[in-house]
């Protein structure tokens, strides 16, 4: 069986005429991407990533062998991944937001809601996306308190307290 893919950085496109590449990184400090190196795409090739300076929350970034604005744009949108088993361990009380998805979303009563199928932020934090159980369109919700309460990750649930605003 392989390994849990956990994409790590995205590029988002070319920046400059040398190569290099504007990177978003998922990682809690962006920094620790070197560490990982080289880091591979969904196809299992490789790159090497050295990030250069920070530009409004993303990175910019030089790949090995990518020397020029048009090979870099080439890149554009490639997501990068690692295997799960490379994250650091967990200190007691600490998740990976990666291994909530699948979870299911419950309300306080312990009635179904729906499932986690993802997470995003879009520059005001956290925001956990989840599929009704009745069906319909997916919705967000803010991954704080009062919305996200209990996390139990054996049992794989989520307590949430859907608020309707966030339900259209």
């Amino acid at each position: 069986m392989s390994e849990k893919k956990i994409i790590i950085a995205k590029i988002l496109t070319a920046h400059g005429v040398r190569g290099f590449v504007k990177l978003r990184v998922f990682l809690e400090d962006p920094s620790d991407i070197s560490g990982y190196n080289p880091i591979k795409d969904a196809k299992g090739k490789s790159y090497q990533i050295k990030l250069k300076n920070s530009v409004k929350g993303d990175w910019v970034a030089e790949i090995s062998g990518i020397t020029d604005r048009n090979e870099a744009e080439k890149l554009r949108g490639l997501e990068l991944f690692i295997d799960r088993n490379q994250l650091p361990e967990l200190e007691d009380g600490e998740i990976y937001i990666e291994d909530l998805i699948g979870c299911s979303a419950i309300d306080k009563d312990g009635k179904k809601l729906g499932d986690v199928i993802d997470f995003q932020n879009f520059g005001a934090g956290d925001l956990i996306e989840i599929k009704p159980a009745s069906g319909g369109k997916t919705y967000y919700l803010p991954m704080v308190e009062p919305y996200v309460g209990d996390i139990d990750t054996e049992k794989r649930t989520i307590i949430i307290d859907p608020a309707e605003e966030f339900m259209a």
